[in-house]
C-alpha cells in the first residue's frame, strides 16, 4: 500500500510539472519574456520521518531584467528583482534586489543548481547596486546596498533590526587548463568576513567531475572566539552510468555528505543522500540521516 501511495504520488508530480512546462513555453514562443520554474519533494529519514516541499519557484526574465520568486507558507517571496545594464562588453551595472557577492554558494537552495538534497549554507539577497568587472579571467564584483532605516514592530515600535548599509565584494581569478576549469575567489564585506573558495570541473581519465570548497577565514563561535568553518563538496558522473552520479562531500562539523543522484531526463531528477555525524538541536547525534529528494525544472 506505501509503495502503490508513493508512486502514485511520483507519477502525479510528474504529469502536472510536464503539463505546466508545457504550457509555459507554449505562452512565451512569441514573447520576449523567458518563463522558467522548479519544485521539489523531500523525504527525510531520520529520528522521525518527513514529507516536505522545501522549494517551489517561478523565475521571469527579458531584456536585463530577472524577477524571481519562491513559494513558502502559501506566500510568494520575491528572491531577486534586478535590472542589469552592460556598460561594456567587460563591466555591467545591477540595480535591484540581489545576490551579495559572498562566495560561491548562491543559487544551492534551487533544486536546478544542487546536485545534492541539502544546502552547505544560506546566502543573503539584499536591495542595492551591484558592479561586475570581467577581464582577462579575472572578476571583480563590487555591492553598496542595504538601509539606514530601522526595521520596526507593527504593534509596539520596538525597533527589532537597525537600519545599515553595508558592502561586500568578490575577487575571483579562473583558469581552463587540459579541459579543467578551475577558479579560486577572496570575497570580503563590511562585517568583516573574509571568505575564500575554490571551484574546479572537468575531466580525469575519463571521469568527468565537479567540486566546490569554501573556507570561512572569520568564522567565530558565540564567545567570540575564532574557529575552523569550511565545507567540502563534489560529484562524479562516469560515461557509463547512463545519468547517474556520485556525492561526497565534508564540513568541519565533522559531517560526512554521501549519495546517489540520476537525472531521469534533462528536467528531472532524483537524489538520495545519507549524513553521517549529524547532530539534532540538543547536540544528540543522528543515528539515521537519510533523504530523497525528486525534483522537476522548465
Amino acid at each position: 500500500m506505501k509503495n502503490s501511495m508513493k508512486n502514485l504520488m511520483v507519477v502525479t508530480m510528474l504529469l502536472c510539472g510536464i503539463t505546466f512546462g508545457q504550457e509555459a513555453v507554449a505562452s512565451t514562443e512569441d514573447s520576449s519574456v523567458k518563463v522558467s520554474g522548479e519544485f521539489s519533494t523531500d523525504i527525510t529519514f531520520g529520528d522521525t520521518v518527513t514529507f516536505v516541499s522545501p522549494y517551489s519557484g517561478l523565475t521571469l526574465s527579458g531584456d536585463g531584467w530577472e524577477l524571481s520568486t519562491n513559494l513558502s507558507d502559501g506566500m510568494v517571496n520575491i528572491e531577486e528583482a534586478k535590472y542589469s545594464w552592460s556598460l561594456t562588453d567587460d563591466v555591467t551595472l545591477t540595480f535591484g534586489s540581489q545576490a551579495e557577492p559572498y562566495g560561491i554558494a548562491w543559487g544551492l537552495h534551487r533544486p536546478s543548481n544542487n546536485s545534492f538534497v541539502s544546502s552547505p549554507r544560506e546566502h543573503t539577497v539584499t536591495n542595492g547596486l551591484g558592479v561586475s568587472v570581467n577581464k582577462y579571467g579575472v572578476g571583480a564584483d563590487f555591492f553598496y546596498g542595504g538601509s539606514t532605516e530601522d526595521v520596526l514592530e507593527d504593534s509596539t515600535g520596538v525597533v527589532l533590526e537597525e537600519g545599515s548599509q553595508h558592502w561586500g565584494t568578490r575577487v575571483s581569478y579562473g583558469l581552463s587548463l587540459f579541459g579543467v576549469d578551475s577558479e579560486i575567489g577572496l570575497s570580503l564585506n563590511s562585517n568583516e568576513a573574509q571568505l575564500i573558495d575554490v571551484s574546479s570541473n572537468g575531466s580525469v581519465l575519463g571521469f568527468p567531475y565537479d567540486v566546490s570548497f569554501e573556507y570561512d577565514l572569520a568564522a567565530e563561535d558565540e564567545a567570540g572566539e575564532s574557529v575552523t568553518s569550511y565545507w567540502l563538496r563534489g560529484s562524479v558522473t562516469p560515461d557509463f552510468a547512463k545519468g547517474a552520479y556520485l556525492l561526497f562531500g565534508y564540513s568541519s562539523e565533522e559531517v560526512l555528505t554521501y549519495g546517489v543522484g540520476y537525472k531521469c531526463s534533462d528536467n528531472m531528477k532524483v537524489i538520495t543522500e545519507f549524513n553521517s555525524g549529524l547532530k539534532d538541536a540538543d547536540g544528540n547525534d543522528v543515528e539515521n540521516d537519510f533523504s530523497i529528494r525528486a525534483s522537476y525544472s522548465f
